[in-house]
């Protein structure tokens, strides 16, 4: 493949950028580098490298590019550590991005605990139920931050800063599963909740939030895996799009019906043979739970699930299902489809 023909600044940055959306990362990764040497702004072009590199899974070259931002001195509301060890040192770690981010990263607090003094989790109220199951977690708090006297930490961060604080490689992603957990009675009021059946049970989510609708189908487009009477559905789709339910024939159960809370829907996850969702919090959830799922993904998905991989070191019990172009679910559909009569047929 021929690389892209780079306009001089300001054009280049954008051609950088549009090579990353395309997912040509060693390209971009030049790009990016003439658009510095032509001018960008070097924090630009180097938190474009960093998504290049997490995409090819060279982690120590993204936590390079990191300590090159930082060096940088902008101000960055999302960077709270200060960069010293944790021993021996009152941590808060605060979880301020998304319920998916929170659940996948909170499996670094065992290691955290075992440097710091103590480890407090600051969380969305809905979370704080399910957070509370983790080993190493001391305390677990929601929004407001309790007045200066009376505050039991010294040292701070960011969830999403964990992977880059531990240095994190490929080999030393911490993914022994489950890391969350579910009492034995809320599991069995759950099977009771949920229709009887002797088929498989699979769960479903077919779409993700409004941040990013190129994560989301429509559940129309899953007929083809609907239609296969062997199988009994579970809908654990939330928001506007659990409407689509009532647009087509077909006999899939609704959890959202009879649970409420983050920990009724564990419960629920936890009662499920296999898990088919696009890219949203109740995956992460279901894979901390080491629940077994097939993950679908667009073209350009998230720096998380890498390029071309199948399989993801950060979740064993995950399975990747990728758009082989931008859009084209259809595929993604069949590939499922063939899947399912292949691995969990009689």
């Amino acid at each position: 493949m021929e690389s892209a023909a780079l306009p001089d600044q300001p054009d280049c940055l954008e051609c950088a950028h549009q090579l990353l959306r395309q997912r040509r990362v060693s390209e971009a990764l030049h790009a990016y580098n003439l658009a510095e040497s032509a001018g960008c702004p070097p924090h630009e072009c180097a938190a474009g490298r960093w998504t290049c590199w997490m995409l090819a899974g060279d982690f120590e070259s993204a936590w390079r590019e990191s300590d090159a931002i930082e060096t940088i001195g902008l101000s960055d509301p999302n960077r709270f550590w200060d960069g010293q060890p944790f021993e021996g040192r009152r941590v808060l770690l605060r979880a301020l991005h998304g319920y998916g981010d929170a659940v996948q990263f909170i499996r670094y607090a065992p290691a955290l605990r075992r440097r710091a003094a103590r480890l407090t989790v600051q969380a969305h109220a809905e979370l704080m139920p399910i957070l509370r199951t983790v080993e190493g977690v001391d305390e677990i708090m929601t929004w407001p931050d309790p007045p200066a006297g009376k505050r039991c930490w010294d040292q701070e961060l960011e969830i999403m800063e964990l992977p880059r604080a531990f240095r994190t490689t490929l080999q030393t992603i911490p993914n022994r599963m489950p890391y969350l957990s579910v009492a034995r009675p809320l599991i069995e009021l759950s099977r009771k909740r949920l229709a009887a059946t002797s088929k498989p049970k699979i769960g479903l989510l077919w779409a993700a939030s409004q941040y990013d609708t190129s994560r989301s189908l429509r559940l129309q487009a899953l007929l083809p895996v609907l239609g296969m009477r062997e199988f009994e559905f579970y809908s654990f789709q939330r928001g506007a799009e659990r409407a689509q339910l009532q647009a087509i024939d077909s006999s899939i159960n609704d959890t959202a019906s009879h649970s409420q809370s983050i920990m009724d829907t564990a419960a629920d996850l936890m009662n499920m043979d296999l898990v088919i969702s696009v890219d949203t919090f109740a995956a992460h959830l279901a894979a901390a739970l080491n629940r077994r799922v097939w993950l679908l993904l667009p073209y350009a998905a998230d720096w998380r699930w890498m390029i071309e991989r199948r399989d993801s070191p950060w979740d064993p019990s995950m399975r990747l299902f990728r758009q082989p172009a931008p859009g084209e679910w259809q595929a993604v559909i069949s590939e499922l489809r063939d899947e399912l009569d292949r691995s969990m047929t009689p």
